[in-house]
């Protein structure tokens, strides 16, 4: 069976005075420093073997520090890699060489004023501005910060704070340093803007006889607060304190360790690697059930070294004593697998949310559920479930507004700026979930073409069912003046609802042959339940309500689509009645064709009344001469001024209407009758009314 966490070896070195290895986790690269060769190596942990390869380093190739270097304390890199930082104690002396030039002199320190003292840690702060460099050094006595100028080669020490300490620790970024004050009191400086400032103290629970070592303390960075974390493996206890938020509860996390304890931090995962061969996975934001999994350390076994073992965060574990460097990783595979033997699919759910680049294992894990559709994930559990997606995508939309990215009127925030702001992160956004869970499951049941649209298919299913000419809806299609569509999302973008005037009725005629009895019949509007994917969709509306979120265009259009594709329409209809479905005219122009084939008149009343709301009057129009009302067709264009309908078509349709002008004779001379009056009245006065298009009316209305 495949390990969970695996080790994999970075370096190996012959372990004696004369050869040494560092870790540098701001810049996630391990050192290794030969004083034979008076060279440096530089080994990225991320891509395991591979030697730096890039503008600044040659591959294979040493980076020369000084001649006749000896051993370093520390060897860090800046952030930018362009300088090297170094210390080292026989003699004593801290340094900066230029990475890219190996004839260049080293600046070195004045160490006068540390003779006397003991260095504790040299390190390098945040990245300057202007080409400048600073990094901190941290002796028993005191607090120097140290400014680079790399324009005029120019090293000063800026700040130096008094302190009495014994041992020190500090975050990758060089902003929290922890000193030790006592056995059991430890100080909290943070290094910002080249000042050194005093925070708090921070008292441990630990016994009085228990002597705290350098190796008992780390300061980590998780889901972005740092932490002092303190490590007993005597105890199996792992607490973590909040250097920025004194407020927050101490987190503890249990453990049974035999022999040493060690911890890594994978994208907020915390590892505890132990002496007895077993890692534990933590993750700090699960409040209920943070120990994720306990699980054996691959071979080579942690526990088969020696006991000089260190962990640097990130994800590096150094034997000094056998000499070997080996990055730790996460088989997600295997994780995953495991996390759903032992949890529900919100939680694992929840889990891979949080981590980077995971977004399609959460989308697998809702595949699953609906694919499988699971006892389990039926009513309250499925809503868990995506209300569990949910919740992050809800945060993003508050921080987005935060940023100043409202919109006008409530509109919803364009999904190319959301996609942009969510990034590598595992948020699934509402589009994201219509696009890959409900339209992949829909297609892939309805054996649709990538990128058809979903109501393309139902009506033209629809027209097949029905008997229905299909090039009907298309002439209406090319009376309706329709409006360019801004939004180019193959979701809301109906062929029958383009601006376009292409012939599709071929396509859909092609569509219902090639796949003959392979289409599914309708759904049987009879039964009490309703398709499965159907439930899916209302669930996850139900969970965007729930987080105050109004769902947008593409999810409201969807669900339509999807109640016309499984004969629902009278679920559509009372979506649109509560408000489920907003006005728009994606939703009024569906409505207008549904009608056409259905005649339904609850159908009709609905469309009539989306339209006046949006003052669509074209589609009130068309609405009228369908149902042979012609002249209240003419009395709603004169009264909107309606000039996207054209006229010569409802003389067209009345001349040809042999039975509509034997039910009522007067009806064709009332028409004439009303477009005389109107071009008299719009002649005579302007402003009351726009006069009437009447291209191509020549035939009836020879005077005009």
């Amino acid at each position: 069976m495949a390990e969970v966490v695996v080790f994999k070896e970075l370096y190996s070195w012959q372990s004696d005075h004369d050869q040494a290895v560092f870790v540098d986790g701001a810049n996630e690269v391990v050192i290794y420093q030969s004083v034979y060769d008076k060279s440096i190596r530089v080994i990225d942990s991320a891509t395991e073997n591979t030697i730096f390869n890039n503008a600044r380093y040659e591959r294979g190739q040493a980076v020369t520090v000084t001649p006749n270097q000896p051993l370093c304390e520390v060897i860090a890199f800046s952030a930018d890699g362009r300088l090297v930082l170094y210390w080292h104690n026989h003699p004593l002396a801290i340094g900066i060489v230029n990475g890219f030039d190996v004839d260049s002199d080293d600046i070195l320190v004045d160490c006068t004023p540390y003779e006397e003292t003991i260095v504790l840690n040299i390190f390098w702060l945040e990245a300057g501005t202007n080409g400048t460099y600073d990094f901190a050094v941290v002796c028993t006595t005191c607090i120097d910060i140290y400014s680079y100028s790399s324009s005029n080669q120019v090293l000063r020490r800026v700040c130096s704070k008094r302190i009495s300490c014994t041992d020190v620790w500090n975050d990758v970024s060089g902003t929290h340093v922890i000193v030790l004050k006592s056995n059991q009191v430890l100080q909290l400086y943070r290094l910002i803007n080249k000042e050194v400032r005093a925070v708090t103290d921070i008292e441990l629970a630990i016994k009085s006889e228990h002597k705290l070592h350098k190796s008992s303390i780390i300061v980590a960075t998780i889901y972005n607060d740092t932490y002092c974390i303190h490590k007993d493996a005597s105890s199996g206890t792992i607490s973590l304190r909040s250097l920025r938020n004194s407020k927050a509860v101490d987190i503890v996390l249990e453990l049974s360790c035999q022999g040493w304890l060690e911890i890594a931090i994978l994208d907020n995962v915390v590892l505890a690697l132990t002496g007895g061969g077993e890692t534990y996975l933590f993750d700090i934001a699960m409040t209920d059930k943070r120990l994720l999994a306990r699980v054996p350390q691959s071979k080579p076994a942690v526990a088969s070294m020696s006991s000089d073992v260190q962990a640097f965060i990130p994800n590096v574990v150094v034997d000094y004593y056998g000499g070997f460097a080996y990055n730790i990783a996460i088989d997600h595979n295997m994780l995953m697998l495991l996390l759903s033997q032992k949890y529900a699919e919100p939680l694992v759910a929840d889990f891979y949310q949080r981590r980077i680049g995971s977004a399609q294992r959460v989308l697998d894990i809702v595949n699953n559920a609906i694919e499988n559709k699971s006892p389990r994930m039926r009513a309250n559990k499925l809503l868990v479930l995506l209300s569990t997606i949910v919740a992050p995508y809800a945060k993003v939309l508050v921080d987005l507004n935060k940023l100043g990215t409202r919109t006008e009127k409530n509109v919803a925030i364009p999904f190319n700026l959301v996609e942009e702001y969510i990034g590598q992160r595992s948020v699934i956004s509402e589009h994201r979930f219509a696009k890959t869970i409900i339209y992949a499951a829909v297609a892939k049941e309805w054996n649709l073409k990538p990128g058809e649209n979903v109501f393309d298919a139902a009506i033209a299913l629809l027209c097949h069912h029905r008997r229905f000419d299909h090039s009907v809806l298309v002439n209406i299609r090319d009376e309706l003046e329709i409006q360019p569509n801004p939004v180019n999302n193959f979701i809301l973008k109906s062929r029958l609802i383009s601006s376009t005037k292409e012939d599709i009725s071929a396509d859909f005629r092609d569509y219902v042959t090639l796949h003959g009895a392979a289409i599914p019949n309708p759904h049987d509007r009879s039964l009490r339940n309703r398709p499965y994917i159907i439930v899916v969709t209302l669930s996850y509306l139900r969970a965007l309500v729930a987080h105050n979120l109004q769902p947008t265009n593409v999810l409201q259009i969807l669900l339509l689509d999807m109640c016309v594709l499984y004969n629902n329409i009278d679920l559509a209809l009372q979506l649109i009645r509560s408000k489920n479905i907003r006005d728009s005219a994606y939703v009024c122009y569906r409505l207008l064709y549904l009608y056409v084939v259905l005649r339904d008149p609850a159908l009709r009343q609905i469309c009539l009344d989306m339209a006046i709301r949006l003052k669509l009057y074209g589609i009130c129009v068309k609405i009228a001469v369908i149902d042979e009302d012609y002249y209240s067709a003419l009395v709603v264009m004169k009264a909107h001024g309606v000039a996207s309908f054209p006229m010569h078509r409802i003389l067209y349709c009345a001349a040809k209407d042999v039975e509509a002008q034997e039910r009522k004779p007067h009806l064709w001379p009332s028409m004439l009758a009303f477009i005389k009056s109107w071009a008299e009245e719009s002649a005579t006065d302007g402003t009351s009314c726009a006069p009437p298009n009447l291209r191509g009316c020549e035939m009836w209305l020879p005077s005009l």
